[in-house]
């Protein structure tokens, strides 16, 4: 009876010490919620902050001309080879695959207008903005962080420089006139190589590639092209100006505002490119009405 009275003691104890670490584990767990919102919820006001006064800076911008153009040589001059090896890769890939995916069901006829389509409204405005960012992105970033933790930046506001208006409205504004020439000039390339893969290395015939490309292809798809580029120019400059700026200690927050830069403008892209196909014209919304 003792024994008993004994186990069914433990057997209490136990079920109690499990509910109590249940709820200390699920109370962690709600603060590190609670903490990660905060974090996230006052990371996107001082962004938004950052943005609006970026924006207000805007009509310096003439003042700032040699920046500004020296910002359009860096962002898109020195990027048209990243995007012609990229246009290059993923037009081939893209031509070869639809062409074998659609000789299934006799359709190889439909890849040039695929392709066009394809390009024009998801994959080069895309592909251009993440190439973009993988070289002129990470660059932003680490040398506005260099300039932060070394005190160039305090230095600009001692000497009455905005660092806003000196150093982020030019890259800004340069990203978002240059990313839209990088597009179409990624589906220019693209377009090339895939009917290269298509008509050269399978069996389609050039007059039907182009006849369906420039078919299917008009300037709903050129809008969502250029609007989507645009959008992404001032994120990923945006974004890489941003992170500099936040950067603070040692050499190690070069590296780690280069890498916040990276990765948070890959995920904004994306979740941008979703909120802007479902906005624009024959966007999710309108296909599914029809």
């Amino acid at each position: 009876m003792r024994l008993d009275y004994h186990i069914f003691n433990q057997f209490i104890l136990s079920i109690v010490f499990l509910v109590f670490r249940s709820i200390l584990v699920l109370t962690s767990l709600i603060v590190n919620v609670l903490y990660m919102t905060e974090s996230v919820i006052i990371l996107l006001g001082d962004f938004s902050l950052f943005m609006y006064e970026t924006i207000c800076s805007f009509r310096y911008i003439w003042k700032r001309r040699g920046l500004f153009l020296k910002q359009c040589e860096f962002i898109g001059v020195s990027s048209l080879g990243i995007n012609v090896a990229a246009g290059l890769f993923m037009g081939g890939v893209l031509g070869f695959q639809l062409y074998v995916s659609l000789h299934r069901f006799g359709a190889e006829a439909l890849v040039g207008g695929t392709v066009g389509v394809t390009l024009f409204r998801e994959l080069a405005p895309v592909m251009a903005a993440i190439m973009v960012t993988g070289r002129a992105g990470a660059a932003m970033a680490a040398e506005i962080s260099s300039m932060k933790i070394s005190e160039q930046i305090d230095a600009l506001e001692v000497m009455a420089v905005n660092p806003i208006e000196y150093l982020v409205s030019p890259r800004v504004v340069a990203g978002f006139l240059m990313m839209p020439l990088l597009s179409i000039f990624f589906t220019l390339v693209a377009s090339v190589s895939a009917c290269v893969v298509a008509c050269g290395v399978m069996d389609l015939q050039y007059s039907i590639y182009w006849h369906q490309y420039f078919k299917m292809v008009d300037q709903v798809d050129v809008l969502h092209c250029l609007v989507k580029s645009g959008v992404f120019g001032l994120i990923l400059t945006g974004l890489g100006c941003f992170c500099g700026f936040q950067a603070y200690g040692g050499a190690r927050a070069v590296g780690e505002a280069t890498r916040n830069t990276v990765v948070a403008t890959c995920l904004s892209i994306l979740f941008s490119d979703y909120l802007l196909t479902s906005i624009l014209p024959l966007g999710f919304k309108t296909l599914k009405v029809m």
